[in-house]
């Protein structure tokens, strides 16, 4: 046992002790974890949801850019005499900054832990929106929002890895999705901040000036968070790791034995850990790894490629084009993302009540149909019914989109890495989501005019369709799971996670459709499970089976 374990005994309870508790009387520990007061308790102390709302509170800086830009976009471009095609520059570069933002979290996340990478994030996104509210030509207005995305990469990658770190596994899926709930949430606020400074002379600028508020706030409360344990116990500090533990944690024998298998698992992850090029060669060559870093991809594109941040960006160009005034095209955003941020409220009961797959391949059909009603309304003939059919479609888009693929992207690929690749899992993940969004914000009024708006709205609809059918077949299932147990979903990599998944899903349309009546006992659900998903276990049955049948021909022949 580490020294630092036991250095401060009248503050923190000596793990010596609770091993021997854990060691010389299990049946105690039996009979706490039966008792049905405890089985309710996960052990999460009072602050653990303010530090995680602490935490996540970065996530609004993505909505407020979001939202202001394109409120200002109407006024900023005559004002500073920006064309469209140089203002998609300017919406768009701060997603590309944050892609190399990401590049730079790898080594800080490690060296100086994930507290830390919050308040440096908040001090970026800080600075890059004061520039660009004092902006008096295009490129300082381009610089400001570089250095604002270098804080939005950063804020990226930290938050869903800080949030999956702190919380329980059985609430993981609903605090993951703080990130996106205040995202939205931010994006209402920049939305009503554009209306009160439309009709003011500069207003632009206190539009793009209300960037500062989320990041002032964040420097302040994210003080008082604790750091990670996880980062604590890689890092060898031990009683560190302890007292951030009974920061977030009640102390009682369920969350002290949750404790120290934490420390025995990542202790046991750290020593295979490798160096940068061996984390590479190991992510393209070992399938487990590799099936995760593929699936992170996956969501992350899907995320983006159904259009969700050029239609932010341009909402109230769009609004406008319909033949609504620019003044009321920017009163209509505050409706809208009030009605967005409403929508991401039910993820947060339903991805750890019914688990994040069914949720996700629920929702995306309704997020197509969304698309194809807000694309097809656009070539009606009155403003009204244009309008009308754009907002109806625009609902049942954002009802698919926030409750599904939006907080899916961020929660599996916070949870799905090994520790040894967090970090570079989370980067990979963010920085394609990242770049998605930037290719599809950029290239927007380019596509519209190739392909006209409908035609674009019925191209996110196709990308959609094309990676709901891919999800069906490879999204893994990660509901109830710790972060060290979920590495056993992907031990036979994508393969056996497809065979795996595609089979639950033809067994779930017989018995939907009536055809076949489901009546599996344990054992076969079991062999199924380890053929597909645990190959280890499926080799321990079949040795057993080979010894057995020794055992009988050996005796046979002794009669």
């Amino acid at each position: 046992m580490n020294s630092n374990t036991t250095s401060n005994p009248m503050e923190i309870e000596s793990l010596e002790t609770n091993q021997e508790r854990e060691t010389n009387a299990p049946e105690v520990w039996e009979e706490e974890e039966e008792d049905e007061a405890t089985k309710k308790d996960d052990g999460s102390t009072r602050f653990l949801k303010v530090f995680a709302v602490i935490a996540g509170w970065g996530s609004t800086f993505f909505g407020v850019d979001t939202s202001v830009i394109g409120g200002a976009a109407l006024y900023v471009q005559p004002d500073l005499s920006i064309s469209p095609l140089q203002w998609s520059w300017i919406t768009s570069v701060p997603l590309l900054a944050a892609c190399f933002g990401l590049g730079t979290s790898i080594p800080l996340c490690y060296h100086i832990g994930r507290k830390y990478v919050v308040l440096l994030a908040a001090v970026l996104y800080l600075a890059g929106a004061t520039m660009s509210a004092a902006a008096d030509s295009m490129v300082v207005l381009l610089v400001g929002r570089i250095i604002l995305g270098l804080g939005m990469g950063l804020e990226a990658m930290v938050i869903p890895i800080y949030l999956a770190e702190l919380v329980p596994k059985q609430h993981r899926g609903g605090h993951l999705n703080i990130f996106n709930s205040l995202q939205t949430f931010g994006g209402f606020i920049a939305a009503i901040i554009d209306g009160i400074f439309q009709n003011v002379s500069g207003g632009w600028r206190y539009m793009l000036g209300s960037g500062v508020i989320g990041p002032a706030l964040q420097l302040v409360f994210a003080l008082f968070i604790p750091e990670s344990p996880r980062w604590y116990i890689q890092k060898g500090r031990i009683a560190d790791a302890e007292r951030s533990w009974k920061r977030i944690r009640k102390d009682m024998p369920k969350t002290r034995k949750e404790f120290l298998e934490l420390k025995e698992n990542v202790e046991n992850e750290m020593k295979e850990a490798k160096g940068a090029m061996q984390v590479v060669t190991e992510i393209l060559t070992v399938p487990r790894i590799r099936a995760t870093f593929v699936i992170g991809a996956l969501i992350s594109l899907a995320q983006q490629w159904n259009g969700a941040t050029a239609i932010a960006y341009y909402l109230p160009t769009l609004i406008s084009q319909m033949g609504v005034s620019v003044k009321n095209s920017v009163y209509a955003d505050i409706p809208i993302y009030f009605y967005n941020s409403c929508c991401t409220l039910p993820s947060f009961f339903l991805f750890d009540r019914f688990g994040r797959r069914p949720v996700l391949l629920a929702t995306m059909p309704i997020l197509i149909i969304g698309l194809i009603i807000s694309g097809c309304s656009l070539q009606a003939s009155t403003v009204a019914s244009r309008a009308g059919g754009f907002f109806v479609g625009l609902a049942l888009y954002y009802i698919g989109y926030q409750i599904g693929v939006s907080p899916l992207a961020w929660a599996i690929n916070g949870e799905i890495y090994e520790l040894h690749v967090r970090n570079w899992g989370m980067s990979w993940g963010a920085a394609i989501l990242l770049g998605s969004a930037f290719s599809v914000s950029y290239t927007f009024t380019r596509q519209v005019r190739a392909f006209t708006k409908t035609g674009v709205f019925g191209l996110y609809a196709g990308f959609t369709l094309i990676f709901w059918f891919i999800l069906i077949i490879l999204m893994p299932e990660t509901n109830g799971r710790t972060l060290e147990d979920i590495r056993n979903i992907f031990d036979e990599g994508l393969i056996g996670l497809a065979k795996y998944n595609w089979s639950q899903t033809k067994t779930w349309i017989r018995t939907k459709l009536g055809k076949q009546h489901v009546a599996v006992d344990s054992s076969k659900e079991s062999d199924e499970l380890a053929s597909s998903i645990s190959p280890t276990k499926k080799q321990e049955k079949a040795s057993a089976k080979e010894d057995s049948a020794l055992a009988a021909i050996q005796q046979s022949a002794q009669e």
